[in-house]
């Protein structure tokens, strides 16, 4: 049963950073829409998400908003 659950886990957190990985690279109106609706379907799917976020942000993967000034 333990296994069950971690495989279930894994699922969700690959899910949120292929939908992380997604939302960089340019979402359609219907893939946000999508992405919108998973989110919303499990709070699971909302934590994940953030932590993948998080993780996107702090490993430098987000390209800058705005060339920088040399």
């Amino acid at each position: 049963m333990a296994d069950s659950k971690h495989q279930d886990q894994d699922g969700v957190w690959h899910a949120a950073v292929e939908w992380v990985i997604r939302e960089h690279e340019s979402l359609s109106a219907a893939e946000r829409e999508e992405l919108i609706n998973w989110l919303n379907m499990n709070p699971a799917h909302r934590k994940a998400y953030d932590e993948a976020s998080r993780l996107w942000l702090i490993t430098g993967l987000v390209p800058p908003s705005a060339p920088a000034d040399d």
